[in-house]
């Protein structure tokens, strides 16, 4: 596996890592008093990509976890308690505290050469804080069809931080992938959970998606069967489940 040894740090990054701390800035946290990791997603379409990938995952690189169900919070996910593990991503810039405005990606990530760790990095940020739909044309000029049926695809990763975007901007740039930074209003961010001002990448090209999915792919089900769907079809169904998705495309898991 492809490695880059991190500047005046006696440790090495590789594509997987980076990967998971894509996820950990996507949908993960450290409590302030550095006695927990959690990274949670949702109960019914990323229990596949908890189970199956992330997990396990997790469980190579920081310490052993088991993906299960947060009743108080109605969510999915790992978290791990081991000191190891959380101050080894500590040292790796995986941020303490409340990160929803601050969060970003390190500098020694930005700086890579090798395209493989920041593709990763991309990756694990789309796979938890990313998603990829399909849109009716609401232009008058446009066939019955395209008014009735979700063909239009797009792909969009929300943030409260600005910088955060900018800087995945900057890195699609380097992979020539098309991409806008826009900010977005509060309301319905994040089930209107969060006050503060949101921003949003947006990829709306389908010749732009085509190369995100291409270059640098996704390991989480929920994309990867809407995604699917879309091109078998020619359109996304409204309100599928992840089981429906699968029986349209005949998969397992």
């Amino acid at each position: 596996m492809n490695s880059q040894k991190i500047e005046n740090k006696d440790l090495l990054i590789n594509s997987e890592i980076a990967e998971l701390l894509g996820v950990f800035i996507g949908d993960g946290w450290i409590e302030r008093d550095k006695d927990a990791l959690y990274i949670t997603g949702s109960q019914t379409e990323d229990k596949d990509y908890y189970d199956y990938h992330l997990g396990p995952l997790f469980s190579k690189h920081f310490s052993k976890v088991t993906p299960k169900q947060f009743d108080y919070w109605g969510v999915y996910g790992i978290v791990t308690y081991k000191k190891e593990a959380i101050n080894k991503a500590i040292n790796l810039d995986f941020q303490v505290g409340r990160k929803s405005l601050v969060t970003k990606i390190p500098r020694y990530i930005m700086d890579a050469e090798n395209k493989d760790i920041f593709k990763a990095i991309l990756r694990g940020l789309f796979d938890t804080d990313g998603c990829f739909w399909c849109e009716k044309s609401r232009a008058k000029t446009s066939t019955k069809w395209k008014r009735t049926h979700n063909y239009h695809p797009e792909l969009r990763i929300t943030s409260c931080s600005k910088m955060l975007l900018e800087q995945v901007h900057c890195l699609l740039d380097r992979l020539d992938i098309d991409s806008k930074v826009i900010q977005k209003s509060r309301r319905g961010f994040k089930s209107g959970r969060n006050v503060h001002d949101s921003y949003a990448l947006n990829i709306r090209k389908i010749e732009e998606i085509e190369k995100w999915f291409k270059i640098i792919g996704t390991n989480n089900p929920r994309h990867k069967t809407r995604c699917g769907v879309w091109k078998k079809l020619g359109y996304l169904p409204s309100n599928t489940t992840m089981e429906m998705r699968k029986k349209l495309l005949n998969v397992n898991r």
